[in-house]
């Protein structure tokens, strides 16, 4: 006596190609949570670029901004009536640190190296201070410059 119910379960080739779509997931779930620190740095430094810039401007217009500057990141001081630091208290010129991946460099004032941690003012007798800063990764440089216009430029290398 045979049994007329039919075979159930799956085959081998129904179970390879669920195994394939897994795989496939898996890699590119992997992948997309893997750091790009290459566009990191790219959007880091533009940023930093027209933050600089706005930084430039208000200082031209006399409120007295110090960039500060180092490998975990940077923000700018104002001085107060006392002639002490203090912080901006602006959410655009705040203190921001580095995404991980992605560190601060040389900051060089008219071709000069300039001490980290030290405040920086943005303008001074009558133009703004030429900056080149530095922002790396592993595998990548870029320069972000301000002109004695207060005008801010980003470019690949040091």
């Amino acid at each position: 006596m045979s049994s007329s119910l039919p075979a159930r379960g799956f085959t081998l080739i129904e179970v390879m190609v669920v195994m394939l779509i897994i795989g496939v997931l898996a890699t590119t779930v992997t992948l997309s949570m893997r750091l790009d620190t290459h566009r990191q740095a790219s959007d880091e430094a533009y940023r930093l670029a027209r933050v600089l810039e706005q930084a430039a401007d208000a200082a031209e217009m006399g409120d007295p901004l110090a960039l500060m500057w180092d490998a975990k990141g940077y923000g700018f001081r104002r001085r107060g009536d006392n002639g002490d630091w203090g912080g901006a208290n602006d959410e655009l010129l705040a203190d921001r640190l580095w995404p991980e991946g992605v560190h601060g460099g040389a900051l060089l004032l008219d071709g000069q190296p300039w001490p980290a941690g030290r405040p920086l003012l943005l303008w001074q007798d009558g133009r703004a201070n030429v900056l080149a800063l530095q922002i790396k990764t592993e595998t990548r440089s870029l320069a972000v410059t301000l002109s004695p216009l207060g005008r801010s430029r980003v470019d690949e290398g040091s």
